[in-house]
């Protein structure tokens, strides 16, 4: 687009569409967790979206496998719970990376125009609202 009020404009109406679309998303994260039981199934382990550990289960009878098996065991369910926090939340948030970056090339237009200079506000206002909304740092 070399019009920059024609790709503000654009940019305003793609971001409109993805806080639509992502409204909910980081709730749906906040709750997102990983759950496994090792192979002894002595062990299980939950974990958040971000892998922070946020249960850990031990059957009786784990405590009676020694120290180096025990911590094995809890390893193992940790991983597990880990890798299936991170499947669930790539599910959730695959395209995200492209969807925010589609269209942005060629937005700024020719040096020396400002006549949208609003729209780049109201862009960058929405985007700092969706931005708020999604889990994890700025970028």
């Amino acid at each position: 687009m070399s019009d920059p009020l024609s790709a503000f404009d654009a940019l305003a109406g793609r971001l409109a569409d993805i806080e639509r679309r992502f409204a909910g998303l980081k709730d749906d994260l906040d709750e997102l967790s990983g759950t496994a039981t090792d192979d002894s199934g002595l062990v299980t382990a939950t974990v958040d979206a971000t892998g922070e550990l946020t249960d850990l289960s031990l059957a009786p009878t784990a405590l009676r496998a020694g120290t180096e098996d025990l911590a094995a065991m809890v390893l193992q369910a940790y991983r597990q719970a880990r890798a299936s926090a991170t499947e669930q939340l790539n599910e959730r948030t695959e395209g995200l990376d492209a969807t925010l970056g589609a269209g942005l090339n060629g937005i700024f237009g020719t040096p020396g125009d400002f006549a949208s200079l609003g729209r780049l506000d109201e862009a960058m206002g929405r985007l700092g609202r969706l931005d708020g909304r999604l889990p994890g740092p700025p970028a």
